[in-house]
Formats: structure tokens, C-alpha cells, sequence
């Protein structure tokens, strides 16, 4: 009967550490909530597995309650500040390397890079930069060339980091707890079930501590992305192509004469047999008109 009751009591702490996780999208105050709630149950399968040994008055491992509100109000805010930089530069490679420098000189580094050389030379660059240098980065950046275009932005991320902090708290403390339930499990069963709810809640650890690691690297250094283009080519007078040579215009000439005595031939030729009709016409009558003529003389 003693080992029924364990068992449903871890039930219970399997039904709350999902419900716990499921509420990844609360509030800071609502994973307060969790934490204190977890708390409760987790102290109830202590002194059902210890005989009554954990209690709320210090006897059990009470779970640590993050006072959301007060965080957020006494401490600083974590901030996330991006900025995209299109800057025109006479030499990319060197106008790159400074950037770089002003990066490293901020408290930062280059994070990537990527470039292209030739007549159309650019340069992209990714640049971390510590938040209190953000705004003269961007000043000694825009020096370096002509300023096409800047984007700046940030993103107050201190609910979210708030709200991540007591849930991982809150599940670290679940993993204590179970890690002691496990040294108490009296058979195989008990030890089957508070093992897999374990790997679970120890899992859930990493996936909370591995968000809350990229925020807070977010936050410490601001990203700054610097895209780096040559000016555009000053339209001046060139000679045309289209201008044809000697040999060209040679061979266009004689194309042309070609086409003038061809068209000649071709009028001489349509207008022969009319001309030879008009003869055979023409020379009989005139004949005849002479004729007539010297004899009336």
C-alpha cells in the first residue's frame, strides 16, 4: 500500500514538473507561480518517502521563489541593440580593416566576414561590440566613408530573462529533490519511475539554461553588421565601340556600290523591253514621216 502511494505521488510530481514546462510563454510573475506550486507537491512526495520527515517549516528542500516584479524594477534592464551600417569606402580592404579595429578597440571582435574583390569590391562584416560603446562604434564606423543607410534597434528582453531564470530555478531545485527520491526508492519500479522523470527534468535544465545563455550573449554585446561597398564609377566621355574601322567601313562602301549597280541593272533590265517595243514601233513611223516629207517637197 506504502509503495501504491509513492508511486502516485511521483505521478503527481510528473503531472506538475509538464505543467511547468508547458508554461514557457507566461509572464514572469506566472513562472513565480510554478515555482512555488511545484514546490508544494514536490514537498509532499518528500514526507510521503522520508515518513514525514519533510515539512514547509525547513525539514524538506524548499525551492527558491523569484520575486519577478522586484527584478524588474531593481535591477537593469536587458537590452538586445542591433545596427546595420551601408557605408561607401574608396578601399574596401582597408576601410575593413579599420573596422575591425574599432570593434576590438570597443571591447569586441569581428564574429564573421564575408568579401569580394575585384572592380566591385564589398565587404560584409559582423561586429560585437560592448553595449556602452554601441553609439560611439557606430560614429567611428560611419567615419569611415560615405553613410548610405543605418538601421539601429533594440529589443528589451528583461521579462524573458526574468521569466527563464525562475522556471530554471525552479527545475534545477525539481532535479534536487529527485536525485534524493531516487537514493530512497525502496524497489525497482519506484526507481524506474523517478529515473525517467529525472533524465526529463535534467534535460529541461539544459534546454532553459542554454536559452537563457544566448540572451545574456545577446545582451553583453551588441551586433553591429557593417556592409562595405566601393562608389560608383563617375560617368565620363569615351570613345564609342560603336564607331566602325577602316576595314569596316571599306567593306561598308563596296556593300553599298554592290547595291547601286545591282539596283541600276535592275532598272536597265525592267525598262529594256520597253525600249525595244518602242523601237519596233518607233523607227517605222519616223521612217515613214521622212518619207512623206520629201515628197511633198
Amino acid at each position: 500500500m506504502r509503495r501504491n502511494s509513492w508511486l502516485a505521488l511521483v505521478g503527481v510530481e510528473l503531472v506538475l514538473g509538464a505543467g511547468c514546462s508547458s508554461e514557457g510563454d507566461d509572464d514572469a510573475s506566472g513562472g513565480s507561480t510554478e515555482a512555488m506550486a511545484s514546490d508544494d507537491s514536490d514537498e509532499g512526495v518528500a514526507t510521503a518517502v522520508g515518513g514525514g520527515g519533510a515539512a514547509a517549516d525547513g525539514g524538506g528542500v524548499i525551492t527558491p521563489v523569484i520575486d519577478a516584479s522586484a527584478q524588474l524594477v531593481g535591477e537593469g534592464r536587458s537590452v538586445i541593440r542591433t545596427a546595420e551600417l551601408e557605408v561607401r569606402a574608396e578601399d574596401v580592404g582597408v576601410a575593413a580593416r579599420a573596422a575591425v579595429g574599432v570593434a576590438e578597440r570597443s571591447g569586441g571582435f569581428l564574429a564573421a566576414e564575408e568579401s569580394e574583390f575585384g572592380d566591385d569590391a564589398s565587404a560584409r562584416l559582423v561586429l560585437k561590440v560592448l553595449p556602452e560603446r554601441f553609439t560611439a562604434s557606430l560614429t567611428e564606423l560611419g567615419e569611415l566613408g560615405e553613410i548610405v543607410s543605418q538601421r539601429v534597434g533594440s529589443d528589451d528582453v528583461t521579462e524573458v530573462v526574468v521569466d527563464l531564470e525562475g522556471r530554471l530555478a525552479a527545475v534545477r531545485a525539481s532535479v534536487e529533490r529527485l536525485r534524493e527520491l531516487l537514493g530512497e526508492a525502496g524497489d525497482v519500479n519506484q526507481i524506474v519511475a523517478v529515473e525517467s522523470e529525472l533524465a526529463r527534468r535534467e534535460g529541461e535544465v539544459e534546454s532553459l539554461a542554454g536559452q537563457l545563455r544566448s540572451l545574456e550573449s545577446q545582451v553583453d554585446l551588441a551586433t553591429i553588421t557593417v556592409q562595405l561597398t566601393v562608389p560608383p564609377a563617375a560617368a565620363s566621355p569615351s570613345v564609342s565601340e560603336d564607331i566602325p574601322g577602316f576595314l569596316a567601313g571599306l567593306r561598308t562602301g563596296w556593300v553599298a556600290f554592290v547595291n547601286v549597280v545591282g539596283g541600276a541593272a535592275t532598272v536597265v533590265g525592267f525598262a529594256l523591253p520597253f525600249a525595244a517595243l518602242a523601237a519596233l514601233v518607233g523607227i517605222p513611223a519616223l521612217w515613214w514621216r521622212r518619207r512623206s516629207s520629201a515628197a511633198a517637197a
